[in-house]
């Protein structure tokens, strides 16, 4: 598999990765938004890629920085997922903000998505929980020593 690059993520991408929202699980996702990624561009705290391998968009992902936690969400182009993306696409991400201050990294994963639940215990999350909260989600965490 090729090496991931991130791209900061631009208006112009909004049709790619809103049209990779097409089965129940991306559902729970928020949509690319053109607000969402003016906040982006105004705010340090916040990271927002978009994945590509090999000339191909495959993900977006993004990071909200909050003190020493960061809050991760991630999306894989359907015709990409099942293939490593998303396991690769997450271990850059650990590997980046690993030394930077941050100790743990935190996701929300819709109760019933049990693909991204295998994805984000595949790098070492652990579930703070199995009961969803009142959105339906469970958070997992991944905990720097």
């Amino acid at each position: 598999m090729a090496d991931l690059i991130f791209h900061d993520i631009h208006i112009e991408h909004i049709p790619i990765v809103n049209s990779w929202y097409r089965d129940a699980d991306s559902f729970h996702v928020e949509k690319l938004t053109e607000e969402f990624i003016h906040y982006v561009a105004s705010n340090s705290d916040y990271d927002c890629w978009l994945i590509a391998s090999q000339n191909e968009f495959i993900g977006k992902i993004d990071v909200e920085r909050e003190k020493d936690k960061a809050y991760i969400s991630i999306i894989i182009n359907p015709d990409y997922r099942r293939k490593g993306y998303g396991k690769k696409a997450l271990q850059q991400i650990i590997d980046t903000y690993a030394n930077t201050g941050i100790k743990q990294i935190i996701g929300g994963i819709f109760h019933t998505n049990e693909a991204s639940k295998r994805l984000f215990l595949s790098v070492g999350f652990i579930p703070l929980s199995n009961e969803p909260d009142e959105d339906g989600f469970i958070d997992v965490v991944y905990a720097y020593n």
